[in-house]
This record gives structure tokens, sequence and C-alpha cells, in this order.
């Protein structure tokens, strides 16, 4: 018995998807199509106090997804919070009758959902990284946490329910194509407690794929369709996994590209995605070489972006230029209070920490 189980990365919509042919062929051949819902519905709760952008997505998403053929999501990431638990709640609700997983209270969120087709029996988890939703211990509604100390013992309990277990995680640092050291660490500590395949997204750029132990491990499917933050090629540039199941077992894994041009999601030239998966997976086989370039990422990370976030926080200035101490100058007088958001996102949010972590030990000449 075969069958195929379909995944896409990162969905905002505000505009309604189409798909080309192809792609919608893949889609009705497949028994399970998941997306990642990375926003509430608009017009439900309160934006919550964070740093960052707080996103929504129309309403009628719900309606469009199940009409492409979406019958299983995820909403374990960094802005399904956005406008709290009543917008969290509302979207979950929004999608009635049909299955999303990582959210809700930690009996739903961290919960195994299970489906039997012909009598195999497929288990789903999702989980996102540390942020202001998380299920951390500082609320009790939001999304499942990877390294919540439950994680790994519910992980070993639900390997022995089903015959495939399949674990998805929101996490990484944005806009880089490769996962960092300690995800890499992370994804394999999953395959080792029972996963036996792990996929990821969160960087906004697909991520290579490498075998551990005989499983797949797919680092960032990237964005599906992702509206309102940015309109390049890259942006608008995602992977699509698909699983062959047979008797109970992964037999085979594909990754296509697609790419979004205006409302239609298409896929990509087989040639061209054969060229891209071979260029950033060879990443990740050369040791060497992938270790300097993290560091080099860290290191240049460090200066455009996180010595700021540092600074920001005591209104301090990391850079001296006209513009800086213009801004500067415009905190000292009408904001004098120290940034508590932005140091939490800082130093709790495990991407955040574990990248900043590497590039101090490079400057420090570690």
């Amino acid at each position: 018995m075969r069958h195929n189980l379909l995944f896409v990365g990162d969905i905002v919509l505000e505009s309604q998807p189409r798909f080309s042919s192809e792609l919608q062929a893949l889609f009705e051949q497949s028994t399970i199509c998941c997306g990642n819902v990375e926003a509430p519905l608009q017009g439900v709760g309160k934006a919550i106090d964070k740093t960052g952008p707080l996103l929504t997505q129309k309403s009628a998403v719900p309606a469009w997804l199940n009409d492409l053929g979406f019958n299983l999501f995820v909403m374990a990431n960094n802005h399904i919070y956005d406008y709290g638990e009543e917008g969290m709640l509302h979207s979950m609700q929004a999608f009635a009758g049909k299955d999303v997983i990582g959210v809700g209270d930690e009996e739903q969120a961290y919960g195994l959902l299970v489906k039997t087709i012909d009598n195999i029996r497929y288990g789903f988890l999702a989980y996102g990284e540390n942020g202001y939703g998380a299920l951390n211990g500082e609320r009790t509604l939001g999304h499942a946490w990877i390294n919540h100390p439950r994680v790994n013992t519910d992980i070993m309990r639900y390997r022995q329910q089903v015959d495939v277990l399949i674990v998805q995680v929101h996490a990484g640092v944005e806009m880089v194509d490769v996962p960092i050291p300690e995800w890499r660490e992370r994804y394999r500590e999953l395959i080792d407690f029972g996963a036996d395949v792990v996929i990821g997204h969160h960087p906004h750029v697909v991520q290579g794929m490498e075998k551990y132990k005989e499983k797949y491990i797919c680092y960032s499917l990237g964005n599906f369709y992702f509206d309102g933050i940015a309109n390049t090629a890259t942006w608008n540039t995602g992977a699509l996994l698909r699983l062959e199941v047979e008797d109970g077992h992964i037999s085979n894994l594909h990754i296509d590209l697609v790419e979004k041009k205006g409302q239609t999601i298409s896929l990509k030239q087989r040639k061209e995605t054969e060229k891209v998966l071979d260029a950033l997976n060879s990443k990740l086989s050369d040791e060497t070489g992938y270790l300097a370039y993290i560091d080099a990422i860290a290191v240049a990370q460090w200066h455009k972006h996180h010595a700021h976030y540092y600074a920001k926080p005591f209104n301090g200035l990391s850079k001296y230029t006209l513009y800086s101490l213009a801004k500067h100058f415009k905190r000292i007088v009408f904001n004098r209070k120290t940034d508590y958001n932005l140091l939490w996102h800082n130093i709790a949010i495990e991407s955040n920490f574990w990248i900043v972590k590497r590039a101090i030990q490079k400057l420090r000449g570690k």
C-alpha cells in the first residue's frame, strides 16, 4: 500500500492563490497536504507587545486553502500569537473540521495527531522555537516549544503509538540558506528519540536536506505563499516536499522548488531545482566549509543587526552615522525606557542567542 504525503512551508495570504495544473495534480495525488499557517486571521484579538512585525491574513484563508486541497495545518510558529489568545483561538476554530497541530493549551499543542489510512497509523507533531507565543511557562495557551523539557519524552512515547512519526519544526535564522549547527544537532536528536522525518520552516528561504541514521531531515521549506513582507525572487521561492510511504515505511522523498508569480504558484524546471538543491546540500556535506560559512554569516549578522539590537534597549549606539545619531537623540528626548522586549528577543529566542554567541566567539578570536 502506497501513500503520498505533501508538505509546504510558510503561508500568509492577502490574496487568493492559484496553482498551475502540474502543482494541482501533485495535491490531488496526495493523501495528506500540509502547510504552515504563519499568521492569525484578521479582525479578532489585540496586538501583543513584542519586537518585530505583527502579522495577520485574510479571513477567507481557511476556505482558500481547503479549496486548494490542504487538509492539515501547522500553527506552531512565531506569529500565530501576534494578536493574543483571542486571535489564535479564533484562527484555530476557523479551520473547524480540519486538523490543526502545534497550538492551543498544553495538551493540544504538545499532543500527537494520529491519522489512520489503510491501517497505517501516521503521527504528526509540530513545534516552534521559543518566542512570544511559546508554551514556555509564561502562558497557558500558545504554540508547542521545541526545547520544552517534555518534548524528548513525548516523542519516545508517541513513537510506540504509530507506524510513521512526522515532526515539523518552525525554527532557524531567517534569510540564511543553511541551518546553524545547534539546530542540526537538535533535529538529529529528534530522530534519535523516534522521529521518522523532521521537516523545518521559518527561515523564509529553502535550506538543504540530509540523511541521518537513514532518516530524512529537511531543514527549511522556505515560503510557499507569503504576502506583505517582500516581493523578491528569493522570498517567492519555496520547496514542496513529498514523502512516499509504502507499507508503513518512508520509501522515498522528493523535493520540488515552487515559485510565486503574482497569485500563481508553479513548479520550477527540474534542472533548475536539482542545481539549487545540489548546491544547498553540498554546503551541509562539506563540514569544514560549512562551519567557516556559518562563522562568516554570524559575524556579518552581528555587524548588520545584532550589535544594534543589543545597543538599542539601553538607548545606546552600535555605529555613529548621522541617521543613527538622529534616532539616538530622538530616543533620549522622547523614550528613555529600557526595551525589555528587545532584550528578551535577543536572549530567549534560540536562533538569535546562538548566532550572536558564535559571532562573539569569532570576534574574540576563540
